[in-house]
């Protein structure tokens, strides 16, 4: 064995020491993964955890467990249960997973093999949204998730009944790609219900979860799961969340990172809405129309996707949808009224709309052009600035 595969092994051995681990005690270690690496953690001792900041008693329950870990059972598991490990450290583990306070040490993945390979190489979108989906939110999620999916971006959710298993589902009825973010092992059905789904993503797609296969869903397990949701995508979509929502809370993940958020709008009266129309009021992307949040999302996404774009020549197909929506509603010819009211600095949308006379409809239009063009930028949540 070379020294660079010998090398490779241990940081696996480590990266999946951890991970197997973190259902029982080890997620406090993880925020030392980008200090200091999973081997150097995994071999650490409880005087050198302690060192680092680490509980004393954490470090204890580690260095037990850790004791009792085997690698070669943990893999037998694994391939009983048709599940492979992308471990923290090396070209396979997603790059976007490292900017977490808390990154995962690892990916458990069950699906088509080099499936989440193909979701790195691709624009993401993370579309979330309440487990008491409306008939209003089912089939905002279908128009959007077919967007997305049928113009090569990737459709990440979490497998939840409700907004999450129809955008998997449109996805995939668009024949997308789609990846289910689970709060429990690979190989666990949760909720049981989604069964049927569960298959389908797996023949087609994948499931993958920082949890080793046969851990149970439980309490902690889904908040942390949220933070993997925002990461992965390149933005945020939610369709329908009332203001106490896990879908906000991955907004909240999604906006430590810089992540963009785009939010439907819904009735003032309806519990299921206000999360999302707070989240409007707060500044997020209005998302009316499929294909101008198509080509909103690419323009605003654009540094951080660092040159992955829609597959089969796709960019171009949605950018003549798009601009021919935004002709339809007047876009262009807003833009020099909007360009002159930022002449003078950095404007608010409830400025903007004082200053042009245009409607909150107009302007979000006429903004997306701009920002498309790169004439336009964002300056803040709800603020717009000429682009330097």
């Amino acid at each position: 064995m070379t020294s660079g595969c010998a090398d490779s092994r241990v940081t696996y051995t480590a990266a999946l020491g951890l991970a197997w681990l973190g259902q029982s005690g080890g997620y406090r270690l993880l925020g030392l993964l980008g200090l200091e690496g999973p081997v150097a953690i995994w071999e650490a001792s409880s005087d050198t955890l302690c060192g680092w900041g680490v509980p004393q008693r954490v470090a204890a329950a580690f260095d037990v467990r850790r004791r009792g870990f085997s690698v070669q059972q943990a893999e037998e598991v694994m391939q009983n249960a048709g599940v492979s490990f992308v471990a923290y450290g090396t070209a396979e583990y997603p790059q976007e997973l490292r900017h977490l306070d808390m990154p995962p040490a690892g990916l458990f993945v069950r699906g088509v093999p080099g499936v989440l390979a193909r979701v790195r190489s691709m624009p993401r979108i993370t579309i979330v949204g309440t487990r008491k989906a409306s008939s209003y939110g089912v089939r905002a999620t279908e128009a959007f998730a077919t967007a997305f999916a049928t113009n090569g971006i990737a459709v990440i959710s979490g497998m939840a009944l409700g907004i999450d298993g129809r955008a998997h589902q449109a996805a995939l009825e668009a024949g997308g790609l789609t990846l289910a973010v689970l709060g429990c092992g690979p190989d666990i059905v949760y909720p049981p219900r989604n069964r049927w789904l569960f298959d389908k993503i797996t023949a087609r797609g994948a499931v993958v979860s920082e949890l080793p296969p046969g851990a149970p869903p439980a309490r902690w397990t889904f908040p942390h799961r949220n933070r993997i949701l925002a990461a992965l995508g390149d933005a945020v979509m939610v369709i329908e969340a009332p203001r106490a929502s896990g879908a906000l809370q991955t907004v909240t993940w999604a906006l430590a990172l810089g992540r963009s958020v785009f939010s439907v709008p819904g009735s003032i009266y309806a519990e299921n809405h206000r999360g999302c129309n707070l989240l409007l009021y707060d500044g997020a992307g209005v998302a009316v129309d499929p294909c101008v949040t198509v080509e909103d999302f690419l323009a605003q996404t654009r540094n951080q996707r660092n040159g992955r774009e829609p597959r089969d020549g796709s960019t171009q197909a949605v950018r003549c949808a798009g601009e021919s929506a935004l002709r339809g509603i007047g876009g262009e010819a807003h833009r020099e009224d909007v360009l002159k009211a930022l002449a003078s600095g950095p404007a608010s949308v409830d400025r903007l709309i004082e200053q042009t006379g245009l409607t909150a409809r107009e302007l979000t239009v006429a903004l997306v052009t701009l920002e498309l063009d790169g004439l336009a930028r964002r300056a803040g949540p709800g603020m717009y600035a000429r682009a330097p």
